[in-house]
Order: structure tokens, then C-alpha cells, then sequence
């Protein structure tokens, strides 16, 4: 997935969009640990606070779940419509 430097939508938002198809798609399983911000940011090429409002943005939509002192995990989003 190519992100698009020069255009209008924000880049966690970007970057929350392609987790987001993961998720969606099964690369990202349910119950299942996704990569951490450290790892979003290499992958990315992004400083840690857009990796972190890209798992703001996901956690509020309900896409994934953080668990504090255990990490972060793809939500079961099978169930949606």
C-alpha cells in the first residue's frame, strides 16, 4: 500500500485506513496481536505520534482493542454488517 505524501487526507488517517483492510481481510486475525506503534512507524516510515493517532482513530472505531501492559489486538469485526 502506497500512501499518498502530497494529498489532502491526513496521514494516520492513511495509515488507519490500510490496518483498518487488514483487519477487514483476515491479514490481522481476531484476538490476535497487530504490530506495535514502534513497528507501524518503520513500516510507514512515520513518527510515533502519527502511529499513534492511527491506533486512536482504529481503537474509537472499534477495530482494535488495547490492553494495557499486554499490547494491541485486531477487534472481531466479523459480526458486522
Amino acid at each position: 500500500m502506497v500512501l499518498d505524501l502530497d494529498g489532502p487526507e491526513p496521514m494516520y488517517q492513511q495509515i488507519a485506513r490500510v490496518i483498518r483492510e487488514r483487519i477487514q481481510d483476515g491479514t490481522y486475525e481476531a484476538n490476535r496481536p497487530v504490530p506495535s506503534e514502534t513497528d507501524v512507524c518503520h513500516e510507514f516510515n512515520v513518527s510515533r505520534r502519527t502511529a499513534r493517532s492511527a491506533y486512536v482513530l482504529l481503537t474509537k472505531e472499534g477495530f482494535i482493542i488495547r490492553v494495557p501492559g499486554k499490547g494491541t489486538y485486531a477487534a472481531d469485526v466479523s459480526k458486522r454488517s
